[in-house]
């Protein structure tokens, strides 16, 4: 079930509704004939030591779903220069985001995630955005965010997807370390992380007109977690927000692991009506 929390009332430990998840077909081959009129571009992040088939399998979904076309793909030198081949600027664009150096801290991903939305309004007058994120590449999301959520100076991100983030990991990046547990309780963690609470000390700076959908995995394997992130760190993110619209979904079959995420129908469905709505549904009803 996907739910939707109030964030105001997370310190009584209130949820005051949920969305039901309707179950939906598979797609058909129809689908291919399917296009949604959504002009906001969607800008996929990938997470440590990522590369180009990162989000790749799910861009070409999205693009099969009709949700969309894959028009350009940006990719960002570790001085912060962009490398970019198509146009950013094409209505509905995916747009594949690399990171040149992939391996660097979420310090220097924040500061090229500058670059990245200011040259995108300034330079190809893209006003608005949403934004898929995989593990640390959330992370670094929302800490750039925290940053310039408000700023007029890059475009506006719309709607947020995070995909098994470690939100209050003391390491973000490289999968296969041991699992970190920092229970939740009704209050926010029992422990945080510098980065965790440096994030919460300027949640202020995020727009409140940007929206959340955080998917977390569970193995159910009793890890309490996608292999790499527990499900707590991943849920920590309610904490880290202020009046935002915040949805979040667990998801427990075999794809459940960290680096499957990606590659998840329930996932796509769930990202499909958060990004595009009712026209969405229309990818996985049988013609």
């Amino acid at each position: 079930m996907l739910k939707k929390i109030n964030l105001g009332l997370l310190t009584t430990g209130g949820i005051i509704g949920a969305l039901a998840w309707h179950k939906l077909a598979q797609p058909s081959a129809k689908n291919n004939e399917l296009t949604i009129k959504n002009q906001v571009p969607t800008v996929f992040i990938h997470g440590y030591a990522g590369t180009r088939l990162s989000a790749g399998l799910m861009i070409k979904r999205f693009e099969s779903y009709g949700w969309g076309q894959k028009s350009a793909v940006i990719t960002i030198k570790a001085d912060g220069t962009l490398a970019i081949r198509g146009d950013p600027a094409v209505p509905g664009a995916l747009i594949q985001v690399l990171f040149d150096s992939n391996r660097m801290s979420v310090m220097h991903q924040t500061n090229w995630l500058w670059r990245l939305m200011n040259c995108l309004k300034n330079h190809h007058s893209i006003e608005h955005v949403n934004v898929i994120a995989h593990s640390m590449g959330g992370v670094s999301v929302l800490n750039y965010l925290s940053k310039y959520g408000s700023s007029n100076q890059v475009s506006h991100v719309d709607k947020v997807v995070t995909l098994g983030v470690p939100f209050n990991d003391q390491e973000v990046g490289r999968d296969g370390k041991e699992i970190e547990y920092r229970p939740l309780t009704k209050y926010g963690p029992l422990d945080m992380t510098p980065l965790f609470k440096n994030i919460k000390r300027h949640r202020y700076f995020i727009s409140p007109e940007t929206a959340f959908l955080n998917i977390a995995g569970d193995l159910k394997n009793g890890t309490a977690s996608d292999g790499s992130v527990s499900v707590d760190s991943a849920l920590s993110l309610r904490y880290l927000l202020g009046t935002q619209t915040y949805y979040e979904l667990v998801v427990t079959a075999k794809h459940a692991s960290h680096s499957m995420l990606h590659e998840n129908k329930e996932v796509d469905r769930a990202i499909g009506l958060f990004l595009f709505g009712k026209q969405a549904k229309r990818a996985f009803e049988k013609n």
